[in-house]
């Protein structure tokens, strides 16, 4: 079904890089995906691919190799990759939140180490900040880093980090000092093969299978001090500045919904019960009616918090935040009810339902659970009363 045009980047710009996206997606990723999906496997092939089609450093900047488009372009092309593999798609969003952090916090050294063979596919990055006592509340991360000399002696576990098992360079936080909270939380820049940094159990999750997520232990793992990216002090600054992934996750929901949308309507207009398609149905009209109704709104919701993000709105980040609680649960009621039309067929592995009611429900825990989704939305929504906006 076709989308509705954002609101100011050219519709005709993002309109060629919607149909580009859907036919590479179609043509190299939607054949593997449910094999990725069984075997739990990273679909790895599918990062250079990316990168030969200038989505593996889509918003890296051109200066370093990168193909320089804005967050709405990342949007729009991590739909489509989603309606076919989620999890390539979210090979994506890994590669956004790594350039978005390096450009943006990064020294020059960094930025000319790490950004070119990113965007060239060559490797990939891994977020590390969660541990077993600290998810959303970076304040209570026990992994520490000690000075010593010119250097970082850096200790501590850290779990389900996606894309651990692949990842050739790892964004590790740690405390430096005995500053309270997270005013003491840094990170550092950590090459696989580091030694002292070593993978720990794998994880097997219910869905997004092949995110090849797994622990990372740091023992006494001695790093340079110019491997630094995130200052003690400055946390609350760069998880203000990093947006990518605040709209890249929702994209990659409402991808899911949309193409659960699609397979239900075509099911449903080729099922026959009762002597007519089960599309005349008006049980079957109403569910319709309300999919349709709450993947269009993901999408305007979206397009909106991407728009503002590019054009640097200090509203964007608090609607990108909306955005994502919105998709979240909107998507995994489509996907449900798409299941529902399909019967036991959409119960089947014969089926790609099953495989994306499990892909989609993991999008409201990662990036910031809904829960505290919400306690950030109050509370801007607050600020902006108190402040007299409207």
């Amino acid at each position: 079904m076709p989308p509705s045009a954002p609101l100011n980047t050219d519709p005709e710009e993002l309109a060629l890089m919607r149909d580009s996206a859907r036919r590479l997606a179609n043509s190299a990723f939607r054949p593997r995906a449910a094999e990725w999906d069984r075997e739990a496997k990273p679909p790895l092939p599918n990062l250079r691919t990316l990168a030969e089609n200038g989505l593996a450093g889509i918003t890296v900047a051109e200066e370093y190799g990168g193909s320089g488009a804005t967050i709405v372009h990342a949007v729009v092309a991590a739909e489509e990759v989603a309606r076919a593999c989620p999890v390539t798609a979210a090979l994506i969003l890994a590669n956004c939140v790594s350039a978005e952090i390096l450009q943006a916090f990064g020294t020059e050294a960094q930025r000319r180490k790490y950004l070119p063979p990113l965007a060239a596919g060559d490797i990939l990055g891994a977020w590390a900040m969660t541990e077993a006592g600290a998810g959303s509340d970076a304040g209570e991360m026990r992994a520490t880093a000690h000075p010593d000399g010119d250097d970082y002696v850096i200790t501590g576990t850290k779990c389900f980090i996606t894309r651990a098992a692949i990842a050739d360079f790892f964004i590790f936080f740690a405390r430096v000092g005995d500053a309270p909270g997270s005013k003491a939380v840094a990170a550092f820049l950590i090459d696989k093969g580091t030694a002292g940094l070593e993978l720990g159990a794998r994880d097997l999750h219910m869905g997004l299978r092949g995110g090849a997520s797994a622990e990372v232990i740091a023992q006494e793992c001695r790093v340079s001090g110019e491997q630094m990216i995130v200052a003690p002090g400055t946390l609350a600054k760069v998880m203000r500045g990093l947006n990518q992934a605040r709209v890249l996750n929702p994209a990659i929901c409402l991808g899911i919904a949309a193409e659960a949308l699609d397979l239900a309507v075509r099911y449903a207009h080729e099922r026959q019960a009762f002597g007519r398609n089960i599309a005349r149905f008006q049980g079957i009209q109403w569910m319709f009616a309300d999919m349709e109704t709450g993947v269009e709104a993901m999408r305007l919701m979206i397009y909106r918090a991407a728009e503002m993000l590019a054009a640097g709105d200090p509203d964007g980040p608090h609607r990108a935040a909306t955005a994502k609680l919105f998709a979240g649960e909107t998507a995994f009621d489509v996907v449900n009810k798409a299941m529902q039309i399909h019967g036991g067929y959409g119960y089947s592995t014969e089926f790609p339902l099953e495989r994306m009611l499990r892909d989609v429900r993991a999008f409201q825990l990662g990036g910031g659970t809904n829960e505290i989704l919400r306690n950030r939305i109050a509370a801007g929504l607050y600020r902006r009363w108190e402040s007299g906006r409207s």
